[in-house]
C-alpha cells in the first residue's frame, strides 16, 4: 500500500517493491515518485492512480523479462497504457493514424519525464506487437478474457461456453488442415472454409443451421478477441468470416423445430407402471418427470437437493439460478418458476429426494434416453426426448389454457404471448396446480 511523505514544498509517493516484483527490481526495497503537488487533498487524489501505474510498469518488466513476446508481456504493456489514461495502438497503427492521436502521448512521457527507453514510452508507443495467436489458442484462451461469463456457471455450463468457440476452431483446423493465425486468416481461407461446410451440409454430414451458427459464433470470437485486446468496436478490423453461410439454413430438408412426442405413446409407452423399468432408473424417473412438467431437460437432471419440495402444501421444484456449489444458470428470467408435482411426476420425484446425482452437470441424460427409447421403440427414430417439452405444451393448448398462461406454465415469456407489458402478480403454485392435474395423465398398469 503506498503512502504519501512531503519533501520540502512537494509530496511524494512511497511504497515498498512488492516480493514478487523482486526480480525485476534486484537491491531495491522501495520506490517513491514525486506527485508535483504541494496540496495534501490533490496528493491524495492521485495517489492510487499513481500506484496503478507504477504495478503496471512493474508488471511489464516482469512480463517482458519473463516471457517477451507473450500474449502476458503484451497485456502487461496494454495494461500499462490503459493506466496512463490510453487505448494501446503498436507503432505501426500510430504511423497509420492521424497527428492527435500521437501528439498527447508524447506529452504524456514528456510531462512524466518518461526516458525514451522506459516502460511508459513502451507502451504508450507502441512497441509490442500484437500476439499471434492461433485459432485454437484464442478459442482456448476465451475463459480467461472473459472470467465475468463463467464464474457463476457449473462445470458442465462452463464447457458448453467454452465449446462455443473450440468447436467452430476445431472445425476450421479440420477443415483447412492447419491452424491459422486468428488474425492473419485472409478471406480465401474463410471462403474456401465456407465452402467445405456447404459440402458437408449437402452430404448430410451436418445441418445446415448448425454450419451457420458455426460462423456466426466464429464472427463474434473475432469481435470478442478484439475487445480484449482494447480495440475500439469503431475501429474493429474486418472479419474474414463476415456474411459467410447466410442461407445454410435452407439447405435442411425437415423444420428445425423437434417433433413432439405423439399422446397415444405418452400415454400407452412411457407412463404405464414399469413401462420403462429397461431404462437406468434415474433416466426414467427423469423421464417421467419431464412429461408431466414440461421443463427443460437441465432443469431437472440439474435440480439441486435444496429446490426440490415434496413436504410443501403443493409438491413442487423450485427452477431458478444456484450458486456455489450447486452454480447453474437457466436459460434467461422467464425459466426462474415453480412447477407443481402430479401424477407420475411426483412419484419419480419422491423416489429421488436428492435429485439425480447420476446426471446432474453431466449433461449426458438425453443421450442415454433416446438411445434406450429408440432400442425400445418407444419412440420412433425422428422424434427424441426432447420432444416431451413440445407434447406438454400441446396438452395445454388442448385443455384450451390461454395463452399467457402456457408461456408462464413453460418458463416462455409471457410479455411476448400477450404482445404488450405483465402487470400484476405471478400465477401461484394452486392456480398452476389446477391446470397441471387438468392435463395429467392417469398411470394404468
Amino acid at each position: 500500500m503506498a503512502g504519501l511523505v512531503k519533501r520540502g514544498d512537494t509530496y511524494h509517493l512511497r511504497m515498498r517493491v512488492p516480493r514478487r516484483y523482486a526480480s525485476v527490481m534486484p537491491g531495491k526495497h522501495e520506490i517513491q515518485r514525486s506527485l508535483r503537488t504541494g496540496d495534501e487533498k490533490l496528493a491524495r487524489a492521485q495517489l492510487l492512480v499513481k500506484e496503478q501505474q507504477i504495478l503496471a510498469e512493474l508488471d511489464l518488466l516482469l512480463a517482458g523479462r519473463s516471457s517477451p513476446g507473450s500474449r502476458e508481456h503484451f497485456e502487461a504493456v496494454s495494461g500499462l497504457a490503459t493506466s496512463r489514461g490510453f487505448v494501446y495502438r503498436t507503432a505501426e497503427e500510430l504511423a497509420a493514424g492521424p497527428l492527435d492521436e500521437l501528439l498527447p502521448r508524447f506529452a504524456s512521457l514528456k510531462s512524466a519525464k518518461d526516458a525514451p527507453d522506459s516502460t511508459a514510452a513502451t507502451a504508450l508507443l507502441g512497441a509490442v506487437e500484437r500476439p499471434r495467436l492461433t485459432i485454437t489458442e484464442v478459442a482456448d484462451s476465451m475463459p480467461s478474457r472473459f472470467p465475468e461469463e463463467v464464474v457463476h456457471k457449473s462445470k458442465r455450463q462452463q464447457g458448453t461456453w467454452c465449446s462455443r468457440w473450440t468447436r467452430p476452431a476445431a472445425k476450421v483446423v479440420e477443415l483447412l488442415g492447419l491452424d491459422p493465425v486468428f488474425t492473419d486468416i485472409p478471406r480465401s481461407d474463410a471462403l474456401s472454409f465456407r465452402d467445405a461446410l456447404r459440402d458437408r451440409i449437402i452430404d448430410g454430414d451436418i445441418l445446415g443451421r448448425s454450419a451457420q451458427k458455426e460462423i456466426q459464433l466464429l464472427n463474434l470470437m473475432w469481435q470478442k478477441f478484439h475487445e480484449s485486446l482494447g480495440v475500439d468496436e469503431r475501429e474493429l478490423p474486418f472479419s474474414p468470416f463476415s456474411g459467410l453461410g447466410k442461407g445454410f439454413s435452407r439447405l435442411d430438408e425437415e423444420e428445425g423445430r423437434k417433433l413432439q412426442v405423439p399422446l397415444n405413446i405418452i400415454e400407452e409407452r412411457i407412463v404405464p407402471e414399469g413401462a420403462l423399468d429397461f431404462m437406468p432408473p434415474q433416466a426414467r424417473d427423469i423421464t417421467l418427470v419431464l412429461t408431466e412438467t414440461g421443463a427443460r431437460q437441465s432443469e431437472i437432471t440439474d435440480l439441486p437437493p435444496h429446490s426440490i419440495f415434496l413436504d410443501s402444501p403443493v409438491p413442487h421444484v423450485w427452477i431458478r439460478r444456484e450458486t456455489g456449489i450447486w452454480a447453474r444458470e437457466i436459460k434467461n428470467k422467464q425459466s426462474k418458476r415453480k412447477i407443481p408435482l402430479v401424477g407420475v411426476a411426483l412419484e419419480a420425484m419422491r423416489r429421488n429426494p436428492e435429485g439425480f446425482p447420476q446426471y446432474r452437470h453431466k449433461g449426458t441424460y438425453s443421450a442415454t434416453a433416446n438411445k434406450a427409447l429408440h432400442a425400445h421403440n418407444v419412440l420412433p427414430e425422428n422424434i427424441t426426448i426432447g420432444g416431451l417439452r413440445h407434447s406438454f405444451e400441446s396438452r395445454l393448448k388442448v385443455a384450451l389454457i390461454e395463452n399467457d398462461d402456457r408461456a408462464e406454465l413453460m418458463g416462455h415469456s409471457v410479455k411476448k404471448a400477450r404482445g404488450r407489458e405483465v402487470y400484476g402478480d405471478e400465477m401461484d403454485l394452486r392456480r398452476k396446480l389446477e391446470w397441471h392435474h387438468r392435463i395429467m395423465f392417469t398411470q394404468q398398469a
